[in-house]
C-alpha cells in the first residue's frame, strides 16, 4: 500500500516520540558499571514535491519504403500474423487503430531483427527502422487521438523490445503527419525512464523498518542486504494510454545488493505523459508496493 502525506506526518510524529524520553535529574548518579545510555536517532528525509521532468523527443523522418511491398488485405488473416511472418516470408501485419485507417506491419522478417517497420496512416505509408517484437512475440499496439492539444491527431505506436526476467520495456512513438503526407516520429527518450526519474527517489529507514520514498509517497518493502544510497529504474518501463486521450507510463523503483547488478524491485511507479511541440514531459508522480 503507497502512505500519502498523512502517513509521512504519523511516521515522523512516531520518530519525535521515539526519540523522546524522561531526563533524569541534574543530581541523580547512575551506577558506576553501567553502560553509557545509547541514543536513539529516528529520521526520515525530508519529503519534496516533484517538479515535471521534461526531455525532447527523439525524432526521426519515415521514408519510402525500400520495396513496393504487396501490403496484407486483414488482420485476422493468419498467413500474415507475427507467427506467419516469421515463418512465411510476408509482411507482417501486427496491429491497426481501424478508425483511423492505420495499420502497423512489418517487413519480410529477418533473423537480424532489422526488419523495418511500416507504418500505413490514411494515404501515408513510411518505413521506420523500429524494434518492435521479442522472442515473447508481444505485439505493437496502436491508437489515435489528439495527444498535445493542437486539435490534430497524433498516431499512438506502442511497441514491446525488452523481455526476460526481470526485464520488460517498452517505446512509445508518436507519429505526426505533415502537409504533404510525411510522418514524423517523436520517440520517448528512453534517458528519462533510465537517467532523471532515478534522482528523484529516495530510502530511508525507521525503527528496523525500511522504505522507498518519491515526493510526498511511502512504500514499505522487506528486502535485506540493498545498497539503498543508489537507486535505479532498473529493466521495467511500460506505457498505455487512457479512456480520455491520456497517456501514462509505469516504471519501478529498484536497488541491488553491493557490488552486484542484479535488480530487485521494491516498489512501482505511475506517471502522467504530457506531449507538446516535440517535448516530452513526466508530471504526478505516483509510487505503489511492487506487486509481481
Amino acid at each position: 500500500m503507497s502512505l500519502r502525506h498523512s502517513a509521512l506526518s504519523s511516521l515522523l510524529a512516531l520518530a519525535v516520540l521515539a526519540g523522546c524520553g524522561t531526563t533524569a535529574p541534574a543530581d541523580s548518579e547512575a551506577p558506576a558499571n553501567a553502560p553509557p545510555a545509547a541514543e536513539e536517532s529516528f529520521s526520515l528525509p525530508e519529503a519534496r514535491p516533484l517538479e515535471p521532468l521534461s526531455a525532447p523527443a527523439v525524432i526521426t523522418e519515415g521514408r519510402a519504403p525500400a520495396e513496393n511491398y504487396d501490403l496484407p488485405p486483414s488482420l485476422a488473416d493468419p498467413r500474415y500474423n507475427a507467427e506467419g511472418w516469421i515463418h512465411g516470408g510476408v509482411v507482417g501485419f501486427l496491429a491497426e487503430a481501424p478508425e483511423s485507417g492505420a495499420a502497423f506491419y512489418a517487413a519480410p522478417y529477418q533473423a537480424n531483427g532489422e526488419s523495418p517497420a511500416l507504418i500505413r496512416w490514411g494515404d501515408s505509408l513510411a518505413e521506420f527502422d523500429w524494434d518492435f517484437l521479442t522472442p515473447r512475440t508481444i505485439l505493437p499496439r496502436m491508437d489515435c487521438f489528439d495527444a498535445d492539444g493542437d486539435w490534430e491527431d497524433e498516431l499512438i505506436v506502442i511497441c514491446y523490445t525488452g523481455s526476460g526476467t526481470g526485464v520488460s520495456i517498452e517505446e512509445l512513438h508518436i507519429l505526426e503527419k505533415g502537409p504533404d503526407g510525411t510522418l514524423t516520429d517523436y520517440a520517448f527518450p528512453e534517458s528519462i525512464w533510465q537517467e532523471e526519474v532515478p534522482k528523484l527517489f529516495g530510502t530511508a529507514e525507521l525503527g528496523g523498518r525500511t522504505f522507498a520514498m518519491l515526493g510526498h509517497e511511502l512504500v514499505e518493502f522487506s528486502h535485506e542486504g540493498l545498497d539503498l544510497e543508489k537507486p535505479s529504474s532498473g529493466m521495467i518501463a511500460g506505457f498505455s494510454t487512457e479512456d480520455w486521450g491520456g497517456l501514462r507510463f509505469r516504471g519501478a523503483f529498484c536497488l541491488s545488493p553491493p557490488d552486484s547488478a542484479a535488480p530487485c524491485y521494491v516498489a512501482e511507479t505511475s506517471v502522467a505523459v504530457r506531449y507538446r511541440d516535440g517535448v516530452f514531459t513526466l508530471q504526478d508522480f505516483h509510487l505503489y508496493s511492487y506487486d509481481q
